[in-house]
């Protein structure tokens, strides 16, 4: 069983004959914007995600061997909504989720990836723009809530592919084509624009490219990557 936390903030629990989807060999559930996903190790369900200035938390309970991905969009809201597309409630009802699995906080771990800026318009780094918002966010959260960061792979100038697979493995393929970025980049600011009046503000820095994969799919998205 996979918990997947959606858009709407409702929490489902998936059965594993759904994710039939490949990567590098591993059954994969892709991680939308604005979604959460925990699982264990045991399931052998690897997460991944697509992200511009979005930003991934992911989390590992090394004990439990219970591991979880979210996908969110700005940091937080002023609002009262339930709504997993900001940082804030997002990152607390995956760990709400983790912790109803019997994760305890002493035994887990973090990692942060995301927050660049794909459609760059100046030059320089603005501690205004969304990805650099994300990440200052990520990482401050973490740290006030006493998660030790692994590693942090963040901003820079193209979208990045995330696959977390078991015993908190994670491999980072960043985009190199501009249509790919663009794609990325329309998508993103069309979510943006649902749930903020902010501009979207575009800058950064760079990225490693660590795995190949042929392609992936998005809601309404395909795209070559490599």
């Amino acid at each position: 069983m996979v918990i997947i936390g959606h858009k709407d903030g409702s929490i489902e629990k998936a059965s594993l004959s759904r994710f039939t989807q490949k990567i590098k060999g591993l059954c994969a559930h892709t991680v939308i914007g604005g979604e959460f996903a925990v699982g264990s190790d045991s399931e052998n369900i690897a997460f991944k995600t697509l992200l511009g200035s979005c930003v991934a938390i992911m989390f590992y309970d090394k004990v439990k061997r219970i591991r979880a991905m979210n996908h969110f969009l700005l940091p937080s809201t002023q609002n009262s909504n339930n709504d997993m597309k900001y940082g804030l409630y997002s990152v607390e009802a995956m760990l709400n989720e983790m912790y109803k699995l019997g994760c305890a906080k002493q035994n887990m771990y973090a990692k942060i990836s995301g927050g660049a800026d794909i459609m760059q318009l100046s030059i320089g780094s603005s501690p205004n723009s969304i990805g650099h918002r994300n990440v200052e966010f990520a990482k401050d959260f973490c740290r006030t809530e006493g998660f030790k960061i692994l590693s942090e792979h963040t901003r820079g100038e193209h979208g990045r592919l995330i696959l977390l697979a078991n015993e908190f493995d994670t491999f980072i393929k960043v985009t190199t084509k501009s249509d790919t970025d663009a794609k990325i980049y329309r998508d993103e600011k069309s979510l943006q624009t649902e749930i903020t009046k902010e501009p979207v503000i575009k800058e950064y820095s760079n990225g490693v490219d660590l795995f190949g994969t042929d392609k992936i799919s998005e809601p309404q998205m395909e795209i070559e990557l490599f």
